[in-house]
């Protein structure tokens, strides 16, 4: 998420000189703040009754990839490329719209419509669930390019609504989401796996997180669980592939596109996450499990293998001040430095699995990584990161993955 740092001289006499200037900038930070997402940058203004702000923000990669049994080429890679409209009014409504033009397709995100009255929170549309503790955590304030080995276990973003009750201790989600529906439906938000397909089903949201904060310190546990039900067909299986931090697959289920050698989602579907993250002004530390359990069906048989994984990652800065949302702030010249370290492993097991994956998916992978970027602004991020990964029992166990970033917020 980026935060607004300077406008121009005169934007800001336009809007100090108007009679909607103050309720219009207030209603424009509520936006932001309510967003939990990115950012807008920009007061467009609207009047009295509504506040508009403008942001977003550009990823490019350069990707080098070394090992793995199925990969994406080489080379420069649009990764995100995000607009974020933000809408405000007083009585506490506000609106969202976040299209991404990155990887080749056009994308919304986000189209939300929400209301914050006191402490509570109500979000209808489309968006992402609270669940996790890295998920949660907006791609433009990732120290890595890609977050962690366990993220294939989390949710995407999906149609639903959502109830928050936040606290200054802690913080309350509840909420029901629905997949797509039917196998034209493109999955909303794959965070990299654009070969994707999305079943039908429905899930129940529940989150808590406890949260502890005193002077330049931060800390918070959360637990999570999106409980529900998919159903996939032979064009739309509804079971999702498990990939590498690269976003290459380690573990994909088979799938030929016909009724008795597809393997499809076949009813119960559960996902829980634990997580802490311990944070200051200059360190973070970061630990999450996440669990993933799901009946399916293969040529009439029902089974319901298991995924599990987990992640810890640490980093420092230099020359800056990370913020609880992990946002840096440079406070040199010459802008901030953050330094990080990462590992995770995965492993799925369950009656049958082996006729369930394909046969150059791994059973079992971990890996580890290190990266370093530079931010000579709050909006502008270079990144250079090396992750190391190991599939266990198949013939191409070793992936080396060298990626550079560009990110530019605005």
């Amino acid at each position: 998420m980026l935060k607004e740092t300077t406008t121009s001289a005169c934007l800001a006499l336009f809007l100090t000189a108007t009679p909607f200037a103050v309720s219009a900038q207030t209603m424009a930070d509520t936006a932001r703040a309510r967003g939990g997402d990115e950012r807008g940058a920009l007061t467009l203004g609207g009047g009295a009754d509504v506040a508009l702000t403008l942001g977003g923000y550009a990823q490019v990669d350069g990707r080098w990839i070394s090992g793995a049994a199925s990969r994406q080429p080489d080379g420069l890679l649009l990764r995100r490329a995000r607009l974020v409209f933000d809408a405000a009014m007083p009585m506490g409504w506000h609106i969202r719209l976040q299209p991404d033009f990155g990887q080749g397709r056009v994308v919304v995100q986000d189209a939300y419509v929400g209301r914050e009255r006191g402490a509570h929170t109500v979000r209808v549309g489309r968006f992402r669930p609270a669940y996790g503790t890295e998920r949660m955590q907006s791609s433009s304030t990732l120290l890595s390019p890609e977050r962690g080995l366990a993220n294939s276990l989390m949710p995407s973003r999906s149609f639903g609504a959502q109830w928050s009750w936040r606290q200054p201790a802690w913080r309350v989600d509840v909420g029901g989401f629905r997949t797509p529906i039917g196998s034209d439906a493109s999955p909303v938000d794959t965070d990299g796996d654009v070969d994707a397909v999305a079943g039908t089903g429905h899930d129940v949201l529940g989150r808590v997180a406890l949260l502890r904060r005193r002077s330049s310190y931060y800390a918070e546990w959360q637990t999570s669980a999106l409980v529900g039900s998919e159903r996939g067909t032979a064009d739309g299986p509804g079971v999702g592939r498990v990939l590498s931090v690269a976003q290459q697959p380690i573990l994909a289920f088979r799938n030929d596109g016909t009724e008795l050698g597809t393997v499809r989602a076949a009813g119960s579907k559960a996902r829980y996450s634990t997580g802490l993250l311990l944070s200051t002004a200059r360190s973070m530390m970061a630990m999450e499990g996440a669990w993933l359990h799901q009946r399916v069906e293969r040529g009439g048989v029902v089974r319901a293998p298991t995924v599990a994984g987990a992640t810890v990652r640490a980093a420092r800065v230099w020359r800056g001040a990370r913020a609880a949302d992990q946002v840096i702030t440079p406070t040199h010249a010459r802008g901030a430095i953050e330094v990080g370290l990462r590992g995770g492993m995965i492993g799925a097991w369950g009656d049958g699995l082996s006729v369930l994956i394909s046969r150059a998916s791994a059973t079992h992978a971990w890996s580890g990584g290190a990266a370093l970027s530079w931010l000579p602004t709050a909006l502008t991020r270079l990144t250079l990161a090396y992750d190391y990964t190991e599939r266990h029992g198949v013939a191409a166990p070793r992936e080396h993955a060298l990626q550079a970033r560009w990110q530019q917020g605005f």
